[in-house]
């Protein structure tokens, strides 16, 4: 008789070990990068397969069976070890030549890391390439999402190799027309009578302004929300209202400048990879450029002790910060 398992298919597993994860058809789809109705069909098909329930699904997403919870915990032993099989394969070989695929957060892949990459690619000639998710979520790199992961959110898997490689430091800026147009606050008081500009994902949490100024004031003063840096970088330069951005965020380009409110919120920056990606000597080279592109020495802002814009201003107007993002957006005249 034949194995029933000889025909099975993995992406219906691995869907599986998704949707078991995430209890939601919904979150599993966009994590998988398919629709709803795939990634059900994709459980019917496994279940008829093994020829039980394996998901109840109610109101409030999925709730595991008794046999589900079995495979579940099997399927993730297996996923991992096939993880480790080809990471394996792939890092056998310790050349410089072959791809790096990096997942960053969207403000410091953009607006960051991306200039320095490209001189990066310059330096290495054997690389074939970087690859850059700029992801709003902190990726599985023991899952081989990434081979190396830079989040706002501390790494928690034990066999994560993991480092912090600074802080960031956000403060409130506004574009000077926003500013002429509607006066600059004085106090976190004032702030109420003003528009907002705000960011929110998976690793960065709203401001907050619901416990400073009660749920009624916070949502009338937000009237620009989005998940992207980029959008919200955007947004506060095109006049939208006032918002957190990096306290490096005016050399960047644009039509913003601080708004000193004694507001600084400090958030670590965290490098994870998987323990195989140290072994390669790509992977090892640019493990050593990284941790260089975060280095307080040469970037303090990046340091624990808060640096404020008009002091990185004043300081590095003369060093390469000064030329850094030239060409992202042009600077107003003085």
């Amino acid at each position: 008789m034949e194995h029933p398992w000889l025909h099975a298919d993995w992406n219906n597993i691995r869907a599986f070990t998704v949707l078991a994860r995430q209890k939601s058809f919904r979150t599993a789809a966009v994590e998988l990068g398919l629709s709803v109705n795939t990634v059900r069909r994709m459980i019917d098909r496994l279940e008829d397969q093994i020829g039980c329930r394996l998901v109840t699904r109610d109101v409030l997403g999925i709730s595991l069976t008794s046999e589900g919870r079995r495979l579940a915990m099997a399927a993730t032993d297996v996923e991992r070890s096939m993880s480790d099989l080809w990471r394996v394969a792939e890092h056998a070989n310790e050349t410089m030549n072959g791809p790096i695929r990096l997942a960053i957060t969207e403000g410091l892949g953009t607006f960051w890391l991306t200039p320095r990459l490209v001189a990066f690619i310059d330096d290495i000639a054997q690389l074939s390439r970087i690859e850059l998710q700029c992801a709003m979520r902190s990726v599985d790199v023991l899952r081989l999402e990434a081979d190396i992961s830079v989040q706002l959110t501390e790494p928690t898997a034990p066999d994560l190799v993991r480092r912090q490689l600074g802080w960031l430091h956000l403060v409130p800026f506004a574009s000077r027309g926003y500013l002429d147009r509607f006066g600059t606050p004085r106090d976190v008081q004032e702030l109420a009578q003003h528009r907002v500009v705000e960011q929110e994902t998976d690793q960065l949490q709203d401001y907050g302004l619901d416990r400073i100024f009660g749920a009624d004031i916070a949502s009338r003063m937000v009237r620009f929300k989005t998940n992207f840096s980029s959008a919200h970088y955007w947004a506060i330069s095109k006049g939208a209202g006032i918002g957190l951005l990096p306290n490096y965020a005016i050399a960047i380009g644009g039509d913003v400048e601080a708004v000193d409110l004694g507001l600084v919120y400090r958030v670590p920056i965290w490098m994870s990879c998987h323990p195989e990606v140290i072994k390669t000597a790509r992977h090892r080279a640019f493990l050593d450029w990284l941790h260089e592109s975060f280095a307080t020495k040469t970037y303090p802002w990046f340091g624990s002790e808060f640096l404020s814009p008009t002091d990185i201003a004043e300081r590095f107007s003369g060093s390469e910060l000064l030329d850094y993002f030239d060409g992202f957006t042009p600077r107003s005249a003085a």
